[in-house]
């Protein structure tokens, strides 16, 4: 029994330092192309840039939380109301299903939180923020992707909220009616670096 626990122990020990060896931090940077749903507002660029860790699974699949900076929102097409600009940190989830095992291309899927970095729970609870805009978000997203070789990623996606941006029911500017969520087509690039 002894034996049998041992062997348990020292199989966890190399499986575990095995992915641990593998394991590839990296940055990302791209364009985001923004809109909010049920506005008035036309489509926004931005930009998104953050860190990532890639954990490698298996050779199919790869697990790669990242934390970002996005800038989302709308652009005004009228001189009554300026721009919607929203700045969020968001913390990732992606999923990356690889084709094959020496395959670069891959799907992307995953879950995200969007915290609204002027508009968040510490400053409407403070009376700093703008109550107008909710100060989370919680998005899905999905995309394609291929890897090269030598560390570049290229990656193209689409994150959908499922909050409305305008929680509160406060905003004069969103006129039409039902939610107003974000909706952002991404493309950029990235690099992992070898440890």
């Amino acid at each position: 029994m002894k034996t049998l626990k041992l062997l348990l122990a020292l199989c966890l020990i190399c499986s575990t330092s095995l992915v641990m060896s593998q394991v590839r931090p990296g940055f990302k940077i791209g364009l985001n192309n923004a809109n909010i749903s049920n506005t008035t507002l036309d489509t926004k660029s931005g930009i998104y840039v953050g860190a990532f860790v890639d954990i490698p699974i298996s050779e199919y699949y790869t697990l790669q939380p990242e934390l970002l900076y996005s800038n989302q929102g709308g652009k005004s097409n009228s001189d009554q109301f300026g721009d919607v600009n929203i700045n969020y940190i968001s913390i990732g989830l992606p999923n990356k299903f690889y084709m094959g095992p020496d395959s670069g291309f891959h799907f992307i899927l995953g879950l995200g939180l969007d915290i609204n970095f002027e508009n968040n729970f510490v400053n409407l609870t403070n009376f700093n923020g703008d109550d107008e805009i909710s100060p989370v978000d919680v998005s899905v997203f999905g995309g394609i992707g291929y890897e090269f070789d030598f560390g570049l990623i290229l990656e193209a996606r689409y994150k959908q909220g499922t909050i409305s941006v305008d929680f509160f029911g406060e905003d004069n500017l969103y006129e039409e009616a039902g939610s107003n969520l974000n909706g952002v087509f991404q493309i950029g690039a990235a690099y992992k670096f070898k440890i």
